[in-house]
C-alpha cells in the first residue's frame, strides 16, 4: 500500500527464504484461546520487559480493541491516539486473532509507548520530529516480536531450530504453531 505496510502482491518476489515454509502461529493462538485483550496484554508485557511503561487504566477502559458487537459501523483501520491530557491514550482496532494482527497490536502499542514517553512535554514537543519516527518504532517492535525465538518464548512455537538456509534466523518447528 501507499505506506509500504503490505507487500502481499509482490511477496512471491520478496520472500526472504524461498523454499522454506512460512511461519504462521495463528492456529496456536486459536488453540490456546487467545482473544484481543490477551494479545494486548502480551504486547504490554513485551514493552514492560524492555523497561517501558505499562498502559494506564484509561487505556484498558476506553480503547476499542474489537469491533463493537452492537452493530455500529466503525472504521476498523488500527490507530493509536493521544488525548493530550497526560493520561488518556487509546487504540482503536477491530482485532482478530491472527499472527498478522498480533504484529499490528505491537505496532500500535509502540505508538502508545512513544506517547507515554513524551506525555510530560509541552504539547508543542509531543509529536515526533518526523512522522516516520512513530512508524519506525511501531515497525521495529513488530519485527522484534515476529522472530521464532520470541514466538517460542510466548508459547506459540514449541521449538526453534537454526539452519544455514535461514541465516541463523531460526524457524519454528513442531505441531503447535508449526510453519504452515
Amino acid at each position: 500500500n501507499m505506506w509500504a505496510q503490505q507487500w502481499n502482491n509482490i511477496y512471491d518476489m520478496m520472500v526472504p527464504f524461498p523454499g522454506k515454509p512460512n511461519l504462521d502461529v495463528t492456529s496456536a493462538m486459536v488453540e490456546q484461546n487467545w482473544n484481543a485483550t490477551h494479545m494486548f496484554r502480551v504486547s504490554e508485557e513485551f514493552f514492560t520487559s524492555l523497561g517501558l511503561l505499562a498502559m494506564p487504566p484509561e487505556f484498558w477502559e476506553k480503547s476499542m480493541l474489537e469491533k463493537p458487537a452492537d452493530g455500529r459501523e466503525v472504521v476498523c483501520h488500527a490507530s493509536a491516539w493521544d488525548f493530550y491530557n497526560r493520561k488518556d491514550f487509546r487504540i482503536k482496532q477491530c482485532t482478530t486473532v491472527t499472527m498478522e494482527q498480533l504484529f499490528t497490536v505491537h505496532h500500535e502499542m509502540g505508538h502508545v509507548e512513544y506517547y507515554l514517553q513524551y506525555k510530560d512535554q509541552p504539547v508543542t514537543f509531543r509529536s515526533g520530529a518526523n512522522p516516520g519516527f512513530h512508524e519506525a518504532i511501531g515497525d521495529v517492535m513488530s519485527l522484534s516480536v515476529s522472530t521464532p525465538g520470541h514466538l517460542q518464548k510466548i508459547g506459540l512455537l514449541r521449538q526453534v531450530t537454526q539452519d544455514a538456509g535461514t541465516s541463523g534466523a531460526g524457524r519454528g518447528q513442531g505441531g503447535q504453531g508449526a510453519a504452515a
